[in-house]
């Protein structure tokens, strides 16, 4: 790994790391203050906004990554993308006054309060805002200072949260305030760091907009994003069709515990989610050098690793799912232990799917995205309304569970065939990452059971319950560590990776 990603990984992955206390403290705080109602109501009110502002967005965010990662001096394409920018914001908003229209909001958000519209859709574009911000600041190298901003502002978010909770004052209006605060904090920071990087480079920031250069930068963004135009609406309706499916079948309590398995699987993701926009960064150069075969070093040295990584949160929380549900979401939630063990296997293939998609962004190679996008949405749509619908519907009705079910089989199967169709066009054994796929998640899944009985049969924990999920973990944690060290091809990694790290490890600790 050269030695400026492995610098920007370790800050970006601190910056993860000090994000877990917000996801554990909003899924423990939330759903306890909220109820499953309330709590779900918030969730899928902003899931449907969050979707359409990802719609309007059409690739557009990607492809300015992408240009500003080869051309990090250049003011006309911020100003250029600025326009963009704003013209998403007054869409996005326009829709969530829309929304308070009574039929539109019965249609939109049944059985959902009508004024959540508005505030869903500026938690939506405050998201938005803050991940094309961050993006930014990746591509322009400047990683280290913004992962620090973000991970201090995470945490006073954190204590606002906890404060709130604790004073008796956390509700649906006060949470969207705090959110507000947060977010639009963290992308200040975010833009600061980006405009204090161009100032110490020389460059002069503007928003004027030569005539010439419109038109060049219109032609460069529609050739990349025209054909991400039909994948995004594809991926908006889908998305927001499935949610739309589970509220108006199963109510907002049903929502509720699908959320709360959202969030657990989030939880574990964030180990893994640093690495992928450095690679694509990385993927993004070397195609601009024409070296495919770079490319296909990079996802063959990664993505095993990063996919065990993210196993060994995942298996242990399919294994203790009854515990994280009582951790997160307390006794109201425990209907949600199923949806939490099956969605906890989502963070496997979300990091495969990100890393596989990078290549086809980086590479220009949008076109297979869209068309990928287009089956994944008849296949998707078909097996969320068999699992969705009520039986006189031709459907199961499994509610949380089967939306559940349709997110991670879906995402098996479409990720696979994007890597497999990466592998066409970089050197990428994909027969045998698929081979490993399954033999780390079934090899961990036996470690995190057997770490749990074990951890049930030992008589001084009887009855202590938090003590036995620490004692699990740790069982656990030495059980992978101690396999990882005499068999580290299991998880993707050399043995003279695992010596390289062993030895650095060594070194940082006699120092």
């Amino acid at each position: 790994m050269p030695a400026t990603l492995a610098r920007r990984y370790i800050f970006k992955l601190g910056a993860n790391l000090a994000s877990v206390p917000v996801y554990l403290a909003m899924e423990a705080i939330l759903p306890r203050a909220l109820g499953p109602q309330a709590y779900g109501n918030f969730s899928f009110s902003t899931s449907v906004f969050q979707q359409f502002s990802g719609f309007l967005d059409m690739g557009t965010s990607t492809c300015f990554y992408n240009a500003l990662s080869r051309n990090q001096t250049s003011a006309a394409l911020l100003a250029f993308y600025l326009r963009i920018a704003l013209l998403v914001a007054a869409i996005t908003m326009c829709a969530g006054f829309l929304a308070l229209w009574p039929p539109a909001a019965a249609l939109l958000l049944p059985d959902v309060p009508i004024w959540y519209a508005p505030l869903a859709a500026l938690w939506a574009l405050l998201t938005w805002w803050g991940r094309v911000l961050r993006s930014a600041n990746d591509a322009l190298g400047a990683t280290i200072h913004s992962e620090i901003w973000r991970a201090a502002l995470s945490l006073i978010g954190t204590g606002l949260l906890a404060a709130l909770y604790l004073a008796g004052w956390l509700d649906i209006k006060t949470l969207f305030l705090q959110q507000y605060l947060l977010l639009g904090a963290t992308a200040l920071a975010f833009w600061l760091v980006a405009k204090k990087h161009w100032a110490a480079s020389g460059i002069a920031l503007h928003w004027r907009l030569r005539s010439r250069q419109k038109k060049i930068f219109t032609a460069q963004f529609f050739r990349y994003s025209h054909p991400l135009l039909v994948q995004a609406l594809l991926s908006f309706i889908m998305l927001t069709a499935e949610r739309w499916l589970l509220q108006w079948f199963d109510g907002s309590s049903q929502q509720g515990f699908y959320a709360l398995s959202q969030k657990v699987s989030m939880a574990c993701f964030l180990f893994v989610s640093a690495m992928t926009p450095l690679l694509m960064r990385e993927f993004s150069i070397a195609w601009g050098r024409k070296d495919a075969a770079a490319i296909g070093s990079l996802l063959t040295r990664f993505a095993p690793a990063l996919y065990a990584l993210a196993a060994y949160f995942s298996c242990f929380t399919v294994a203790e799912g009854r515990t994280m549900v009582w951790i997160f979401g307390g006794d109201k939630f425990l209907a949600a232990t199923l949806p939490v063990q099956i969605m906890a296997l989502y963070p496997l293939h979300q990091a495969y799917g990100q890393m596989a998609s990078s290549v086809f962004h980086a590479t220009g190679k949008t076109g297979i995205l869209r068309n990928l996008t287009a089956c994944e949405c008849v296949y998707g749509l078909a097996a969320a309304w068999a699992l969705l619908a009520p039986p006189e519907l031709w459907g199961l009705n499994l509610g949380a569970t089967g939306l559940a079910i349709k997110t991670v089989s879906v995402q098996f199967l479409s990720v696979n065939i994007c890597l497999w169709l990466a592998s066409r066009f970089v050197p990428f054994a994909f027969w045998k990452n698929l081979g490993q796929q399954i033999l780390v998640v079934a090899f961990l899944l036996f470690l995190a059971y057997a770490s749990r009985e074990v951890s049930q049969e030992l008589a001084f924990l009887e009855g202590r319950f938090l003590a036995r999920f620490i004692v699990s973990g740790f069982l656990y944690s030495a059980a992978v560590v101690s396999v990882a060290i005499i068999a580290p091809r299991l998880f993707g990694v050399s043995r003279a990776d695992a010596k390289e790290l062993i030895r650095r490890v060594r070194r940082h600790f006699r120092k």
